[in-house]
């Protein structure tokens, strides 16, 4: 007869006894039922006739048999029930006051017996508040309680790293992340930045349902509440996995980790002249199976619990690996090709390293003060705390409080930066967030005084609050932006008011151009006399010929070294970039040191998407070690580099250029592989020749492929036709409504290339605007959309601008500017929207529209397009998608023309 209590759990009810998931394992939540009636319900395990382990405070039954434990766990091996552990819950603080000792032996021991009994590997007892795990095959050797160090309540994280004893083991989750973002892009097709929030936000979930206590983050609340049979997780709980996430667990997070937390370091605010620093976000807040902002739909469940089986399969996040830590969000953002706005805030490590490593940043006094004005998702501020040569053991918790030898503070000015950096930062910090001693509360503390969001005014950023003269060290990697630049000093003349005692216009005043120029000025000026800057900034900048600039920099810094990088170092830009070492100037009298001139080749990984480790191929590390060498009294290193110069300071005026190339020969880049060497003219010739002949067989294809495909029969089709086609203008919306109103809905408008987005606005704004109808009397109430989304994919053409005439195919749910017109076919009409743009092309081309004839909606109706018809005259659709596609390869020939052009023009003929 099978026991009561286990039919009555449904422990049973399969046929074979299988309990409650518990993660990776089961659970069998009992009391009243003995080991013999587990036996016979199906537990493989043969039970010992009497015990062989004394008891101290424990009366155990005389047969083992007899013994009921209160919870037994099993993990499945090959297709059978196996008990790994026993627990015993007792009631909320019986482990404290004066018989608290007495009665966590008892209840040790009495775990400890059944778990001997079942040849179980751990026991455990807790009273909610106090956990000890007990080693059962130690405690049977020793003949007495043997304790394994574990502090965290119990959970299967605990369960797993104490049963394969890697609680202290770092694990690579690089594979994990890769299968989860394939998971999110299949079925979103989302950008690389909303696939890392969604990733991030589940990946702190996990982290923090294995590493902190349950009276901070109950089991209903934790990643381990998601993993159950999902018929019986809705029958439970009345919705999928993924609703609950979003109605319940979200919001609990959120309340561990609130926003507006203040930091309480007032040194913080004065640096940055402000009167209370506020950290206004939480750790998450990037989901991409949000609906409306803070709703799902039942439809993502499938996808969601696929993310949710592969975190459980992976095993607990209780120590990760360094590598994976620093790796994080490279593994995101080389997965795609629009990497744009992603790599605008992302530094490789293997360039984060190199340069912590010359900042020396375990020579600062207690006190200092590291800053990264761009911080973005923090390497530079978080990257230190991970080696004993920087800044490890930096951060430390003491009676609930975060304390800092050194200050490290990130600044940003974008949300969802902020809230990548702050799930970094604890990521980084994994040891602390275990500590008993760490509370959420210290751990809010800790990263609204590590980083701050610079957003009171969106253009300007952190430059819009300059630190002066109070920095020991920056670290950092500011944007780059020349065109259309002019709007931050716009900005900056309209600030009302002093910072820290300077007039922001003339604090900025002839600091040059592109926001980098501003971010130098920033960082010359934030520096104390002494203090040291390591910058990357782009090429052009240290070439421009402007010297106002340049000497305005000098009057204040040193250079102490100018290290070029290689191409392809970053994933967003092929221009070459530098990393610039400055000092600030103690008085204007100060001799100039000599400037460490690096030409880096490699930085210990390949510069293809892939980013494949090639440690002994490692440049930027060698350059590196010459500067800190050097620095520390020795030449040693930098003589013997031939990819390091030591060059007199007078070569670095500012009539001069700033760029390291021009201090090696033409033999040594050569021999460097830096340059190509001299080529002779009939090699020259050759060359050309080879190339151009693959170029014209591919032009032939070409041209005999595009033949075959537009001989047949077409139709010229006007734009006109109202019964086929919508042709319409955008909608005016203004760049100041799109950066007060910041969210994920893409608005685009007239740009060069169709990646380039305006911006990117809020979806509720938008529907909470309204206009009044078109022709209505002024008083009439406002009830048509001022914003209206695509409702469908479409084609747009510029209507001005440099780039008048630029056809494009745009997705829906998009917001298009007044500065394209929008063309449509109706609904049911068969054209291609890819071929619809490669004939709206060739017909505005033929036109000859430019910048002086703007191009309107009425202009763009009296065009006509040549369409594709078959035998019986209707629309072709698969003959449009071919000659699309064949446009397509056209334009790629057209491309390596272009290359093929740039080569000759730069080639060093001889």
């Amino acid at each position: 007869m099978a026991n009561e209590e286990l039919l009555q759990r449904n422990y049973l009810e399969s046929g074979s006894l299988r309990g409650d998931t518990f993660g990776e394992f089961e659970h069998l939540n009992l009391g009243a039922t003995t080991l013999s009636a587990l036996v016979q319900a199906g537990l493989p395990v043969t039970l010992p006739t009497a015990h062989d382990y004394e008891p101290i405070g424990y009366k155990a039954p005389k047969k083992p048999a007899s013994l009921k434990p209160d919870a037994v766990y099993l993990q499945r091996r090959d297709g059978l029930p196996v008990a790994v552990a026993v627990g015993e819950h007792k009631k909320a603080g019986e482990f404290s006051g004066k018989m608290g000792e007495k009665k966590a032996l008892a209840a040790q021991e009495q775990a400890l017996m059944s778990a001997l009994a079942l040849s179980a590997p751990l026991a455990f007892a807790t009273d909610g508040a106090k956990s000890f795990y007990v080693d059962v095959l130690g405690s049977r050797t020793a003949k007495q309680l043997v304790a394994f160090q574990e502090s965290r309540s119990f959970s299967p994280a605990v369960l797993s790293n104490l049963l394969n004893g890697d609680a202290d083991v770092a694990k690579d989750p690089t594979a994990l992340a890769e299968r989860v973002w394939q998971l999110i892009w299949h079925a979103t097709k989302a950008e690389p930045k909303e696939c890392l929030l969604t990733f991030v936000e589940i990946f702190v979930l996990k982290f923090l349902s294995d590493n902190l206590p349950a009276s901070i983050l109950p089991k209903s609340y934790s990643f381990y509440h998601l993993v159950e049979d999902p018929a019986l997780f809705k029958e439970k709980t009345g919705v999928t996995e993924i609703e609950y996430y979003v109605s319940t667990i979200r919001p609990k997070i959120k309340t561990i980790f609130p926003d507006n937390t203040i930091s309480e370091d007032s040194e913080v605010a004065r640096l940055f002249d402000l009167q209370t620093v506020v950290s206004k976000t939480s750790v998450i807040n990037g989901f991409v199976f949000l609906q409306s902002g803070q709703y799902t739909h039942a439809s993502y469940n499938s996808t969601f619990r696929s993310m949710i089986e592969a975190f459980n399969e992976f095993g607990p996040l209780t120590r990760i690996d360094p590598e994976f830590k620093l790796r994080l969000y490279e593994t995101f953002l080389r997965r795609s090709a629009r990497q744009q706005r992603l790599g605008q805030f992302f530094t490789p490590r293997n360039v984060v390293r190199p340069m912590v490593r010359m900042a020396q940043l375990s020579k600062l006094t207690d006190g200092s003060t590291v800053l990264d004005p761009a911080a973005g998702v923090g390497g530079f501020i978080l990257e230190p705390l991970m080696w004993a040569d920087a800044l490890e053991g930096n951060l430390s918790i003491q009676s609930g409080k975060p304390k800092r030898k050194v200050r490290t503070i990130g600044l940003d000015v974008d949300s969802d930066l902020h809230i990548l950096a702050k799930a970094n930062m604890l990521l980084h910090i994994a040891e602390l967030v275990r500590d008993p001693a760490t509370t959420p509360s210290s751990l809010n503390k800790a990263m609204a005084e590590t980083f701050l969001l610079m957003d009171d005014n969106r253009t300007l950023g952190s430059l819009g609050h300059p630190p002066v003269d109070n920095i020991d060290v920056i670290l950092t990697n500011p944007p780059y932006v020349t065109r259309g630049s002019a709007i931050y000093k716009e900005t900056l003349r309209e600030v009302v008011g002093q910072r820290n005692g300077k007039v922001l216009k003339s604090y900025y005043e002839g600091a040059g151009l592109g926001v980098e120029a501003l971010f130098l000025r920033y960082i010359s000026g934030a520096l104390k006399p002494g203090g040291r800057a390591f910058v990357v900034v782009p090429q052009g900048l240290l070439n421009r010929t402007d010297e106002g600039p340049k000497q305005q920099l000098l009057d204040e810094c040193n250079i102490l070294a100018s290290i070029q990088l290689p191409r392809g170092t970053f994933f967003n830009t092929a221009q070459k970039t530098y990393i610039l070492v400055l000092e600030r100037r103690h008085s204007h009298v100060d001799p100039r040191p000599d400037v460490l001139c690096g030409l880096a080749r490699t930085i210990g990984e390949t510069l293809d998407w892939r980013r494949t480790p090639t440690p002994d191929l490692n440049d930027l590390a060698e350059i590196a070690e010459a500067f800190v060498d050097r620095d520390n009294g020795s030449s040693e290193l930098a003589e013997n580099s031939e990819v390091v110069k030591i060059v007199s300071a007078d070569m670095f005026s500012a009539d001069d250029r700033w760029d390291v190339v021009r201090f090696w020969s033409d033999e040594e880049l050569v021999n460097l592989g830096e340059s190509s060497a001299p080529v002779e003219r009939v090699s020259f010739i050759e060359d050309a020749r080879a190339t151009l002949s693959d170029l014209q067989e591919d032009l032939s294809e070409a041209r005999d492929e595009l033949d075959k495909l537009t001989a047949g029969e077409t139709v010229s089709v006007s734009l006109g036709n109202e019964s086929m086609f919508t042709v319409r203008s955008g909608t005016r919306i203004t760049t100041k409504e799109i950066q007060d109103h910041p969210g994920e809905v893409p608005v685009y408008s007239c740009f060069k290339e169709a990646s380039i987005v305006k911006g990117h606005v809020d979806r509720e704004w938008l529907a909470s605007q309204r206009k009044r109808r078109k022709g209505t009397p002024k008083d009439a109430p406002a009830t048509e959309p001022a914003f209206p989304l695509e409702d469908a994919p479409s084609v747009t053409v510029n209507a001005n601008g440099a780039s008048v005439g630029k056809v494009f195919v745009r997705p829906a749910d998009c917001l298009l500017t007044d500065d394209v017109i929008v063309v449509q076919p109706k609904p049911g009409i068969s054209i291609d929207l890819d071929y619809l743009s490669v004939a709206l092309q060739s017909a505005v081309t033929a036109g000859g529209f430019l910048y002086e004839a703007k191009l309107f909606a009425t202009r763009v109706k009296e065009l006509s397009v040549a369409i594709p018809v078959d035998a019986d005259g209707n629309f072709d659709l698969p003959q449009q998608q071919k000659i699309a596609s064949a446009v397509k390869r056209f334009d790629a020939i057209v491309a390596r023309l272009a290359e093929l052009g740039r080569w000759s023009a730069e080639a060093r003929i001889v």
